[in-house]
């Protein structure tokens, strides 16, 4: 007996030992586990908004692929194009990459839909508008979407479900051809594994890089001449008997931006850099907290208070003319001090006049500032308001632009003034933001400073022409043209404009010279490379002529003796019709275009500013005797905006894979 039992063990040996063993379903050389943090972009508010940029980029991707060239060349172009292409995708109003209309568009530009679903809580003017600031600053954990990727399209997976599990995390189950979402704890990530029912799992470790990018700086940071939602004009209304008025009279009717008082938007270069960085990197995250402001200085707006360009009325008790005065803020009213009082876990401390956290007590270090700042400290507004006012012009426009300057006098704005001013900020930087790089204590080359672009370029990258004392009229010339609503006031001549012109590569020089000096980079590309060439502010697509979006002239009621001349008030107007289009059903504020820049007819197209009294009722001659509809001129469009975010990205690229690299470490 004993030795049948040896027989019958000696067969289950060595039927164990050689029977043929089943393979397993999931090992790690037949399949990959990949993932991705969802929403990699925290200002939004929706994922969804996020996927629609996301997707916009590869739609353009997919277009770059298809051109002729080295795959080198196509993703050289591509990285270098991004944000531009990703605008041309969202907000064409001809179906992308081709002439044809399309049937369903939103004339107000992808920004309107997604304004109102951010983190940015206008009220409060602070980021609570998800969860309280300290989640927002310090997230506990991102929501990351996980898939197997076959590494052999031979290797089926769908007839089978797998089991997921996400460090602690309650374990999913899904078919293995389909992707599940899961939490990732933040900062220490967590493992990643998947197996289906009876058989060993395979993992990996995965954890999320999340970067901190401040945003400080003037208009040309906060998005100036973009708002998020821009006004809607009505063919029925007219202003003055002759020019596009209104839907709505009232405050009601103003553009909306996601900080109305510092008109920052979505479309802001600095945004969008931010964004794009999110959209790259897979298993990174951006948390963006923007304070440009629309006016600022460096001493007044960036280290003090500034004011506003939204315009307040009051009567005056002597006459019933309006004194108007900018909106203030206190003390506190300085982007400096915004930042830090999201960033300390405590309040805020003055040292000598700098905003300081008391002893470091940080929510988390910064890793990028973005900076642009410098023109409204040397005279740039002013200098613009010198090269278009008309000699004897009215007093009220000079002290509504804060006075003219010649190009001489900005020449030495620029050498006296912009040298002390930066490294007045230098110092205030040092000594209140955390700005490491975990090898350096302070690292100030995270500071990011944007070169200004050139907007005075025509379509051929000329200086627009404008008035030169031959006998061609005023409106023969496409830079008069674009601020046609104005001409009583302003008109451009080729002396004026070329001297102001010659003033851009002076300020250049000088602003990457004094951000060498403070250890800043310079992202001198948005100027240097003339990504603008072709696009300022007179600049016409001339195959498009016909375009509403490519007519520099506003739409007026009436009849001229010349198709560029401005309608000419009669007493027969009201039976003239619109020319050159009509405001209401053909205003494309963010349709594409050659020119880059917003001029002053397009101010009143897209923003239509007013002055309100107190009562925020609407001071229509106070409005008109200030210039207010002209507010967010000669700032870069949304395509602008863009394609500077793309100047940056060029070089902030090599930083940034160093950055995204520690995810690994």
């Amino acid at each position: 007996m004993i030795m049948v039992w040896r027989f019958i063990f000696l067969v289950l040996f060595l039927g164990c030992d050689f029977a043929p063993a089943s393979a397993e379903t999931l090992t790690s050389s037949n399949v990959q586990i990949v993932w991705k943090v969802s929403n990699r972009f925290r200002l939004f508010r929706d994922p969804n908004i996020f996927k629609q940029q996301e997707l916009a980029w590869r739609q353009y991707g997919q277009h770059v692929n298809q051109r002729s060239g080295s795959t080198e060349d196509s993703a050289m172009f591509y990285y270098n194009s991004s944000v531009l292409g990703t605008e041309h995708v969202l907000n064409d109003r001809r179906i992308p990459f081709t002439n044809i209309l399309r049937t369903k568009f939103d004339w107000r530009g992808w920004a309107a839909s997604a304004v109102g679903e951010t983190c940015w809580n206008e009220k409060q003017r602070r980021h609570t508008g998800c969860s309280d600031i300290e989640t927002y600053v310090n997230p506990k954990f991102h929501e990351i979407e996980i898939q197997l990727k076959p590494v052999d399209s031979k290797n089926l997976v769908s007839e089978f479900n797998c089991i997921w599990h996400v460090g602690d995390g309650k374990e999913l189950k899904a078919p293995c051809d389909e992707s599940v979402k899961a939490y990732l704890p933040y900062p220490e990530g967590a493992t990643i594994s998947v197996n289906v029912e009876g058989e060993r799992p395979i993992s990996i470790d995965a954890r999320v890089k999340d970067i901190l990018i401040l945003g400080l700086g003037d208009s040309f940071a906060s998005g100036e001449g973009n708002p998020d939602v821009p006004v809607e004009l009505d063919e029925n209304h007219r202003s003055q008997n002759l020019y596009p008025a209104r839907v709505n009279g009232d405050v009601s009717g103003s553009a909306v931006w996601l900080d109305q008082l510092c008109h920052r938007s979505l479309y802001s270069h600095q945004l969008r850099a931010a964004l794009q960085i999110g959209l790259e990197n897979p298993h990174g995250a951006v948390t963006f907290m923007g304070y440009s402001c629309s006016g600022a200085s460096i001493d007044k707006g960036i280290l003090g208070s500034q004011s506003y360009v939204e315009y307040v009325s009051e009567k005056s008790r002597k006459s019933s003319d309006s004194l108007i005065r900018p909106t203030t803020g206190g003390k506190k009213d300085t982007q400096l001090y915004w930042a830090l009082r999201e960033l300390c876990k405590v309040e805020l401390g003055n040292d000598n006049g700098t905003w300081i956290c008391p002893q470091g007590q940080f929510r988390r270090n910064v890793d990028f500032v973005f900076l642009s700042v410098g023109g409204n400290d040397v005279g740039f507004a002013n200098l613009v308001a010198w090269s278009t006012l008309r000699d004897g012009a009215s007093s009220v426009l000079a002290k509504f632009f804060g006075a003219t300057v010649p190009a001489d006098q900005f020449a030495a704005n620029v050498k006296e003034k912009l040298g002390p001013s930066y490294a007045r900020l230098a110092h205030a930087l040092e000594a209140s933001v955390p700005l490491s790089n975990g090898d350096m204590a302070y690292d100030p080359s995270r500071i990011v400073l944007t070169a200004y672009p050139d907007i005075l370029a025509d379509e051929n990258g000329n200086t627009c022409a404008g008035v030169d004392g031959s006998d061609q009229p005023e409106d023969a010339y496409a830079a008069n043209q674009s601020l046609d609503r104005f001409s009583s006031w302003l008109v451009v001549t080729k002396s004026k404009l070329d001297q102001a012109h010659a003033q851009l590569d002076v300020l250049h020089r000088s602003m990457g010279e004094l951000a060498e000096a403070n250890g800043w980079t310079y992202a001198g590309r948005a100027y240097n490379d003339q990504p603008f060439k072709g696009h300022g502010f007179c600049a016409q697509r001339k195959d498009r002529a016909d375009d509403p979006a490519e007519m520099l002239m506003i739409p007026c009621w009436g009849k001229s003796e010349r198709p560029t001349q401005t309608c000419q008030s009669t007493i027969f107007a009201n039976g003239a019709g619109w020319k050159p289009y009509d405001p209401a059903t053909q205003n494309y504020p963010y349709a594409l275009r050659q020119r880059w820049v917003r001029s002053f007819n397009d101010a009143v197209m897209v923003m239509n500013q007013k002055v309100v009294d107190k009562y925020g009722v609407i001071d229509e001659p106070a409005s008109k005797a200030n210039f207010s509809e002209t507010t967010g001129a000669m700032h870069p469009s949304a395509e602008g905006h863009a394609s500077m975010a793309d100047a940056i990205l060029i070089d902030l690229r090599p930083e940034l894979a160093k950055v995204f690299s520690e995810e690994q470490k």
